[in-house]
């Protein structure tokens, strides 16, 4: 089972965070990886059941939504090469944050795991959460001079 975890300091509270990536429909703050992000069908972008689709071909569906644990859990219902629903099965992502209480930031941590024989479908989704980790912490002034 091909799995990827990826983790990132976000230089804002736990809350900010939050508020900021709580909607399953919104991917405004990663614009280096998310062009367009589609509702589809009913549901609100924090009520289970809820689709979109991302960039016009992964198409998701919110599986767990905690606002206690600060997590969102999705499925890949369908995506490019090699993420195509031919390629993979029960694929699981899962967006969680934590407090780092020592400097009132906070850690995050995207992973995912799938059934797949195929080997470059890991290189393809460390480098998609990578650089939507990045695009968070850019988000909140990572990486800028001030």
């Amino acid at each position: 089972m091909p799995k990827v975890y990826n983790s990132i300091i976000v230089p804002a509270s736990i809350e900010q965070v939050w508020f900021r990536i709580n909607n399953f429909h919104d991917f405004s703050w990663a614009p280096s990886v998310i062009i367009s992000c589609e509702k589809v069908g009913e549901g609100d972008g924090n009520t289970v059941g809820a689709k979109r689709l991302l960039n016009g071909v992964f198409l998701d569906t919110l599986i767990a939504y905690s606002i206690i644990e600060k997590r969102i859990m999705y499925s890949m219902d369908e995506g490019p090469t090699p993420m195509s629903s031919s390629e993979i099965r029960d694929y699981v992502g899962n967006l969680h944050l934590l407090p780092v209480t020592a400097d009132n930031t906070t850690f995050a941590e995207w992973s995912a795991s799938w059934e797949s024989g195929n080997a470059d479908t890991v290189k393809f989704m460390n480098h998609v959460y990578r650089c939507l980790l990045g695009d968070l912490a850019a988000e909140f002034g990572a990486g800028q001079n001030t």
